[in-house]
């Protein structure tokens, strides 16, 4: 029978622990933490944090750089800079063991002046590079307060651009004027928080009298821009976020026949683009017809920008998939198209290249397997025929992170290395499948010590995600290898449908009404991993974060008995209230919405707050929440929790004050939530 929508939260019990610093809710919350301590904190934990810790904090770590004009620049924490430091040096020190720092701004310092938990959340330099919009958050926050700093004295600029605290997106575009975008009031933001105002502002002027240049509606997530300053190819770029996945986009152009114009883009609403130069390049989320040319779902089409305002629609298609491989993202560069692709969920590069005989796609060699391997432009902003430099990134499982810059003409340069973390002495990388109700294999990748050898079933943790085209892809286990892969126990990543390992359709496939599919692929795993003797029922927990922790909180509901442990991080629980908590209306494309019957027929369904029930023998979970995510409600952790506990269920809360979505404001922060996790781990499947 299906219930009524209790989204007004008239029937709910829990409704009080939604008020985030409620006094009731905040001594729930201290409670719980305290009940939780006493039950994980010991010297097995205070080992695993002080081991974290250190992992963090290594002076040896990579410090990954971005380019702008003649400088890269870094944020870095340590133990003597929790919160930061950011950071440049030039190309040439870079290179050194031991580069020259010039250090711009120190959080920490600013903090202790300013008596306010900053946190470092970017900074963007100025057209003539002297300035930056730096961006300041509370506690990690997403909500962020933008000032104007002057690199040269390092310090903020009297009178300069301020823009206070919400969610905010700024660009230059000119050294005396910005884009702003920034859910300042009601009027300027829209029902999911974000802004639905883009706003020209010129140094001088209040911005409550900047001119408003672009408008959306209430109802649609949000306005988004782009600012090209490339010499030659000058413009702005607008989005009209009508939800998660479907946008309108408009583009001005400061040169050529349409100069001037602001056009849209006859386009599928459901598309990538990019427009760096001369070209328009798109990829379709679902099949599209034009003409007589069909572009298929994730494949990638080029047009010259100026003709396609013009009315043409003679696309060459310059990338199709296949079943196994799916287009991630592209780099336009002076030597082509570089494309980062995933081919049955490995790391793959290939350069694009125009010629008189048309494009021609050529793989770029000597690249590793079972890794993940991304390339982005290294600076070039300035030049008109697109930058030349390309830094690779390349990581595996049990191989410690490194870079290396290409020129396109030359073999990439190593530029830097990261330690290795943990012992990968017989530690094993497989890829394996499981077999989905309707039949579709759902591969997995399987991590741990001689898994080609016959051993007793071991402890293992089974990781998911399975949503907004999200993909699971192998990055170094630094962590997970040090707390749990050097105790012989196993790890396995599940490339559930709802992500992007094998482009749209693979998300397509667990969305809206067929959200539970993505959950149970992962419990299709979850049975593969215990019939092939990895591990049994009572050795095997899940982990998940965000919409992950929506994916493990149907694992305690939906299928308790094939685990023995839960740990559910910052998660969606309550699929009634979801769209009323913060960020939560922008998910209605990837969800559906519960105040209409129909699609609350359904979210029910999923939404393990209102499927746990008495009687039920649920394995012990811990949730974990943050008090600053302004993105995922922590209610829902809190709720869920108090729920659990009222039915009689093992379950355990941890609440920390700062870090917001990610959690990761400094390095204690989370050195403290990975050792709980893990502390959790050992006193329930790995005693």
């Amino acid at each position: 029978m299906t219930l009524s929508n209790p989204a007004d939260g008239r029937d709910d019990p829990y409704l009080w622990l939604e008020e985030i610093d409620g006094e009731r809710a905040v001594a729930w919350v201290d409670a719980q933490n305290t009940r939780t301590d006493g039950f994980l904190v010991d010297e097995s934990y205070q080992r695993d944090f002080d081991a974290v810790l250190k992992i963090l904090d290594a002076d040896d770590r990579i410090p990954f750089v971005g380019k702008s004009g003649d400088y890269l620049y870094n944020f870095w924490k340590d133990a003597e800079h929790p919160r930061g430091l950011w950071r440049r040096t030039t190309l040439e020190s870079y290179r050194k063991d031991k580069p020259d720092w010039d250090v711009l701004l120190d959080i920490d310092a600013l903090n202790k002046a300013e008596g306010i938990s900053w946190a470092f959340a970017g900074a963007a330099r100025s057209p003539d590079k002297t300035r930056a919009l730096v961006s300041l958050s509370f506690n990690g926050t997403d909500a962020i307060e933008v000032r104007e700093f002057d690199i040269a004295t390092k310090s903020f600029v009297t009178d300069g651009f301020v823009i206070p605290k919400a969610k905010t997106q700024v660009s230059w575009v000119d050294d005396n004027t910005l884009l702003v975008g920034s859910a300042q009031t009601p009027d300027d933001s829209t029902e999911a928080g974000y802004t639905r105002t883009v706003k020209r502002w010129t140094r001088g002027t209040p911005l409550t009298a900047a001119e408003t240049v672009f408008e959306v509606e209430k109802q649609d997530v949000a306005a988004w821009f782009g600012v090209n300053r490339r010499p030659g190819h000058e413009g702005l770029m607008f989005w009209r976020a009508l939800d998660f996945t479907r946008s309108q986009i408009f583009v001005e152009r400061k040169h050529g026949p349409h100069a001037g114009q602001r056009l849209q883009l006859e386009l599928p609403e459901e598309i990538s683009v990019g427009a760096e130069a001369s070209d328009l390049l798109i990829s379709p989320k679902q099949d599209w017809t034009v003409g007589d040319l069909t572009i298929p779902a994730g494949g990638l089409a080029v047009i010259d920008l100026a003709s396609f305002l013009s009315g043409a629609r003679d696309f060459d298609i310059v990338f199709k998939p296949t079943p196994e491989r799916a287009l991630q993202s592209w780099a336009e560069t002076r030597h082509g198209i570089v494309l980062e692709l995933l081919d049955n969920v490995r790391g793959r590069l290939s350069l694009l290249r125009r010629s008189e005989a048309g494009w021609r796609e050529t793989p770029l060699p000597g690249l590793p397997d079972n890794a993940t391997i991304s390339a982005q432009n290294f600076g070039g902003e300035d030049d008109p025929k697109l930058g030349e430099d390309v830094l690779f990134t390349i990581t595996g499982f049990t191989r410690p992170t490194t870079t290396a810059l290409w020129n396109g003409r030359s073999a990439p340069e190593k530029l830097k290395s990261a330690p290795r973390n943990f012992d990968p002495e017989g530690i094993e990388v497989q890829q394996r499948h499981a077999v989905a109700e309707d039949g579709t294999k759902i591969p997995y990748f399987l991590i741990g010590k001689n898994l080609s050898m016959a051993t007793a079933p071991r402890p293992t943790i089974l990781y998911g995600y399975g949503g907004f085209e999200v993909s699971l892809t192998p990055s170094y286990m630094a962590i997970a290898g040090k707390l749990w892969l050097e105790h012989g126990h196993a790890y396995a990543i599940a490339n559930i449908r709802g992500g992007g390992e094998f482009g749209p359709s693979w998300h397509l496939a667990s969305r809206k009404n067929t959200k539970h599919v993505a959950h149970d692929d992962f419990a299709a795993v979850a049975r593969d991993l215990a019939n092939s003797g990895v591990t049994t029922a009572t050795k095997l927990a899940c982990h998940g974060g965000s919409n992950g922790g929506l994916l493990v909180g149907n694992m305690l509901t939906r299928y308790p008995n094939l685990f023995g442990a839960i740990w559910c991080s910052v998660p969606l629980l309550d699929m009634a209230r979801y769209t009323k908590l913060l960020a939560g209306q922008s998910w209605i494309a990837e969800y559906g919405d519960p105040e209409i019957p129909d699609e609350w027929a359904y979210l029910q369904k999923f939404s393990p707050y209102h499927l746990a029930k008495a009687g039920q023998n649920y394995p012990p979970i811990l949730i974990t929440t943050n008090r600053t995510d302004d993105r995922v409600h922590p209610g829902h952790a809190r709720k869920m929790v108090a729920r659990l506990q009222e039915l009689g269920c093992p379950a355990w809360f941890n609440e920390t004050v700062a870090g917001g979505h990610s959690g990761a404001v400094d390095n204690s922060k989370q050195a403290q939530s990975q050792a709980l996790g893990y502390a959790f781990l050992r006193r329930t499947i790995a005693k």
